[in-house]
């Protein structure tokens, strides 16, 4: 699967409709791999079977864009069955709006990783299988700067590794900044 590997069992799910407006957060209950179908904590019974999704699955190593038909799981819930995300012209990993709180706790180096005390807290506006976006950040850190990032999607705390691509000042004076999802075997540059 793209950019992530192994069970996504206990994974957080964010669930959009085909025009990626927002459905719901919920949680992977099972993974079949063999036929790549997943079945989800929350109901939608809102929604026809056979609907179309746009999903953004959060796992330990790393984020991914798919698109799902639900299914009926014999009275108990629904399944999703995944398949890979269309291409998309105007932005290849589209964003989805999150606001939630995170927390950012280590500057991550070659050689070790740094704790920022105390944590800082901030707010993760939103994420892509590509990125995040941290938002009202009062704290300054240089482009390429690798730092950890704890984060609760849905109940269930996730550990992002990222590294600082852009910042934005905003109209109250804060800095937002633009953040790239690093993976386990990413290592950070070489002086």
């Amino acid at each position: 699967m793209q950019g992530i590997s192994g069970s996504l069992r206990d994974c957080p799910i964010i669930i959009y409709d085909i025009e990626y407006n927002h459905i719901a957060h919920a949680i992977i209950v099972s993974h079949d791999r063999v036929y790549n179908i997943i079945e989800i904590s929350k109901p939608l019974e809102f929604l026809e079977i056979g609907t179309r999704l746009n999903l953004l699955i959060i796992a330990h190593d790393g984020a991914a864009e798919f698109r799902g038909t639900l299914r009926n799981l014999l009275n108990t819930g629904h399944e999703i069955a995944l398949f890979n995300k269309r291409s998309r012209k105007a932005r290849a990993a589209p964003r989805h709006k999150l606001d939630s709180p995170a927390v950012i706790t280590k500057i991550v180096t070659l050689t070790a990783k740094i704790p920022i005390e105390p944590p800082l807290r901030v707010t993760v506006g939103n994420i892509s299988a590509s990125g995040i976006l941290i938002k009202s950040c009062y704290r300054q850190f240089e482009t390429g700067t690798f730092l950890e990032l704890h984060i609760n999607i849905h109940g269930r705390n996730a550990i992002l590794n990222v590294s600082v691509v852009r910042e934005f000042k905003t109209e109250e004076g804060d800095i937002d900044y633009g953040c790239k999802l690093v993976f386990p075997d990413t290592e950070p540059p070489k002086s």
